[in-house]
């Protein structure tokens, strides 16, 4: 593939996760949804100013139970908390305190972690779902995906397509017959990327 089109697939991607994030999606929603990093929907999002028009939307209002409720427990469920202090326009410290009053524990930052947890994780993430992990280590998405990097977000662009319509249509094929269709195509894909991909398709329930 050309670096045009390459920059081309790029920036309408690009345009896309903008639209999403005009919806009011979530910043780990958008980036679940496209299979990007949250760096990359982050990216966006600063660069068309999306947090600060968030920011300056929230602002001194006051947040009734039920709105602070669902912030907290969005924190619950994973996302990064600076991310959902920064979109709700608060500071740590207030969305810290209502984590404490609803008895929510903050979860940690990659740096809170210890290297011996770090390669534990690591090994887990293959196997297991993240939520889970990420419960059980009290960690968010962030600190997930700073920690897992997936065989097949080795692929480019179009490589990647490539399988996902494969997967698609034929999700119960094994890697190896696959690999050999996509070798027909001129692609060349390990079977780690088959296994990996095929696991976060499964876990997006499309496949």
């Amino acid at each position: 593939m050309s670096v045009t089109s390459e920059k081309f697939k790029e920036e309408l991607l690009n345009i896309e996760i903008a639209i999403e994030l005009d919806r009011g999606k979530s910043i780990p929603e958008i980036a679940e949804k496209f299979a990007v990093k949250l760096a990359v929907v982050k990216a966006v999002a600063k660069k068309t100013g999306f947090t600060e028009q968030k920011i300056t939307k929230t602002k001194n209002r006051r947040f009734s139970q039920a709105e602070r409720g669902v912030l907290v427990e969005r924190i619950a469920n994973g996302e990064a908390f600076e991310d959902i202090a920064a979109e709700a326009g608060i500071t740590a410290s207030t969305l810290r305190r209502w984590c404490k009053q609803q008895e929510v524990t903050v979860p940690r930052r990659i740096e809170q972690i210890s290297l011996a947890e770090q390669r534990e994780i690591r090994e887990l993430l293959e196997e297991q779902d993240w939520r889970e992990i990420a419960f059980a280590y009290n960690i968010s998405l962030d600190v997930i995906e700073e920690l897992k990097e997936p065989e097949h977000r080795q692929l480019n662009a179009e490589t990647l397509s490539y399988l996902f319509e494969l997967l698609r249509e034929r999700p119960r094929a094994s890697s190896k017959i696959l690999c050999g269709i996509a070798k027909e195509a001129g692609l060349d894909i390990p079977d780690s990327a088959v296994n990996s991909y095929r696991k976060r398709l499964k876990l997006l329930g499309i496949i």
